[in-house]
């Protein structure tokens, strides 16, 4: 047998080559592979806009300083479609047949698209699509249909063509321009997306913003000649339009009014120290922000890195210097503020466009989804924390599916970083998120109540005295562990019935408003009662503390707040149901741990911490950790049940799971 002997082939030419069913289950498998990272909801949104965006700056490279590029967006609801219109570069007829192909781009790989796959995506992920050209010497209106039922047809009787199109162009504005592209798309229930209604938005102002984030639209590098003008028409057919001039990111900073650089904070913080030493206090402009943000170049991060404010590997810094990363960072004080922007943008429930995450960049516009920041401690901060870093001299796979898994991992590990170093240093200057918003009408409502039952207490008095109680046995009759709210307050109840817990008093249960009760903190004689003792007393209070008090102390109404989860009443102050501002304290079975998000607690059963108990029972304090302030006590029972059992293993315990 003779080695090598064939005649020399192109491998490329393969399929044009082989016989025409092999051929056509290629093609089709190639173009479901394209269609298949195409998997975003905003996917033919980017693709249009890009295409467009590049072709207007295509023209502005060789047209004098009259032309004004201009992009016309049309999001129709009613007629659930898609029309994108620009004035660029147009395509010639060569262009016009042959960039719906896979793998074919006449872009070169400094515009946005250039891989020679997206008008693929649109030409074959739909069932309709019209395209429009404008070109000195050509002009054309052509139509494809049913390409997204052919690609799922296993025996089609052709391929799709892109037909001549007698109707005019659909958008109108294509009519007004004198060269350029116009690409309607339609959609339906085997597309994706099936129905603009979905999103619910259907302001033209709110697309605008939308766009801003998830599209070319949100140019890292603001482009301020281009013209963009949106219309959209609702279900109903209303129509609201926008016009703006100039592309760029929806930052934060547009979104939230009061936000401030973490460059302006510094700046007054070294002028006011200046002038008045370290006894000085910012103006309300720098605090109680409800974002603050930075934006860094790469240069600027490895400055960071110099002044020893982050630290960076050896590979980071070669990927640093290798795609010269831009880097911005927003910290929100709540998740409230991504709630409002959302409210602004008439979104469904649950969809997220500005919200906490990693978003790369590259090629001057957003690409792929949102990426979770990978933080190990108040791990809450990782939806409140929006970075956004655009590498250069990078671009997403295939479709939009993502970056290279070292470009990914090192946009985690750099907002991490910053996360947990500039940002936690300027964190005191936002607001605190105590829940629901101050409202008068709320805190009358809860001094009313207040005031009813002190009436009430000092008109139907209850006492029950007697030295027998709790005696032979020392033993609680509850036989076993809570599992609901109802359990906790019969078991706090009862611990404070046993002389368990010395220093409260309930005055209330609540079934009308906001909170579960009222009590009042009660220091009586025999101060012995009150006084800490490791063995006889081990949830009193110190000496030192005690000595403070003039008896009897008995404070005003306070209000109380049963969960069997602390996790039921975060997600109350999150949800803006309750203030913690209003709750004097808790008591629960189990701490959960959606406190860790944006609550510190500290352990009163560690001895270390025995000061901070201010009256007898109470087991915890729990503080926010974005302001340093302490917000509500607790009463933890399963910990307070697991101390007065082993005090010793207990501590240790709390040590593990409170402690930095």
């Amino acid at each position: 047998m003779t080695i090598n002997n064939f005649t020399p082939f192109d491998p490329l030419k393969a399929k044009s080559l082989a016989d025409t069913e092999v051929a056509a289950i290629a093609q089709k498998r190639e173009i479901r592979n394209i269609l298949g990272s195409y998997v975003g909801w905003y996917d033919p949104f980017c693709e249009l806009i890009q295409n467009s965006l590049d072709a207007v700056e295509e023209r502005v490279k060789i047209e004098t300083n009259t032309y004004e590029p201009t992009i016309w967006i049309t999001v129709d609801i009613q007629d659930n479609s898609l029309s994108v219109t620009d004035n660029g570069i147009g395509l010639d007829e060569k262009k016009f047949t042959q960039f719906l192909c896979p793998d074919i781009s006449f872009k070169s790989g400094k515009t946005r698209g250039h891989k020679g796959v997206g008008a693929t995506y649109l030409a074959y992920g739909f069932n309709f699509i019209q395209v429009a050209t404008k070109y000195h010497d050509f002009e054309a209106v052509g139509k494809m249909e049913n390409s997204r039922n052919w690609l799922d047809d296993v025996s089609p009787a052709s391929n799709p063509h892109m037909k001549p199109d007698n109707k005019e162009a659909k958008d109108l504005n294509f009519n007004s321009i004198d060269r350029g592209v116009s690409i309607y798309v339609k959609f339906d229930k085997t597309t994706h997306p099936k129905d603009l209604k979905w999103i619910i938005s259907d302001k033209a102002e709110q697309w605008l913003k939308i766009l801003s984030v998830k599209t070319g639209l949100g140019a890292i590098i603001p482009n301020t000649d281009i013209n963009v003008k949106i219309t959209v028409i609702d279900r109903n057919g209303n129509k609201t339009e926008v016009e703006k001039q100039g592309i760029e990111y929806y930052w934060i900073k547009s979104a939230v009014p009061k936000s401030v650089s973490i460059q302006e904070i510094i700046l007054k913080q070294n002028e006011l120290y200046q002038k008045k030493g370290i006894h000085f206090d910012l103006p309300s402009r720098y605090k109680n922000l409800d974002a603050f943000y930075q934006h860094w170049s790469a240069d600027e991060i490895l400055g960071l890195e110099s002044s020893k404010q982050i630290k960076l590997d050896e590979d980071e810094k070669e990927l640093l210097n290798k795609h010269k990363p831009s880097v911005y960072i927003a910290y929100v004080y709540s998740l409230k503020v991504w709630e409002a922007i959302h409210t602004e943008l008439g979104v469904r429930a649950g969809v997220k466009i500005l919200y906490g995450g990693v978003q790369i960049a590259a090629n001057n516009m957003p690409q792929g989804e949102l990426i979770q920041i990978p933080l190990n401690r108040n791990i809450g901060r990782q939806n409140q924390i929006h970075c956004v870093i655009h590498f250069n001299n990078c671009s997403a796979d295939l479709g939009r599916k993502g970056f290279q898994s070292e470009i990914a991992e090192f946009a985690k590990e750099l907002a991490k970083k910053l996360s947990d170093g500039p940002l936690m240093k300027i964190k005191f200057t936002l607001r605190a998120n105590t829940g629901a918003s101050p409202n008068l009408s709320r805190e009358q409502e809860v001094d009313n109540w207040k005031e009813e039952m002190v009436q009430y207490e000092s008109q139907n008095p209850l006492e029950l005295i007697n030295p027998n109680f709790f005696l032979p046995s020392s033993k609680i009759s509850i036989t076993s562990k809570p599992t609901r709210e109802q359990d906790v307050i019969a078991l706090f109840n009862q611990l404070i019935a046993g002389g368990v817990i010395r220093g409260i008093k309930i005055m209330s249960t609540n079934e009308r408003l906001t909170y579960d009760g009222l009590y009042r903190i009660a220091i009586e004689e025999p101060k012995a009662h009150h006084l800490y003792n490791a063995t006889t007393n081990p949830l009193g209070i110190e000496k030192s503390i005690l000595d403070n008090f003039t008896l009897p102390f008995i404070t005003k109404p306070k209000v109380l707040e049963y969960k069997y989860s602390l996790d039921g009443l975060i997600e109350d102050i999150e949800g803006g149901v309750k203030n913690s501002n209003d709750i004097g304290l808790v008591v629960v079975w189990e701490t959960g741990e959606e406190f860790r998000n944006n609550y510190k607690i500290t352990s009163y059963l560690d001895s270390d911490n025995l000061t901070l108990r201010e009256y007898h029972g109470l087991t915890h304090g729990i503080t926010n950790i974005n302001t340093d302030q302490r917000e509500m006590e607790l009463v933890v029972l399963s910990e307070l049940i697991d101390y007065l059992n082993d005090s010793e293993t207990t501590i240790e315990a709390q040590r593990d799971k409170y402690e930095d």
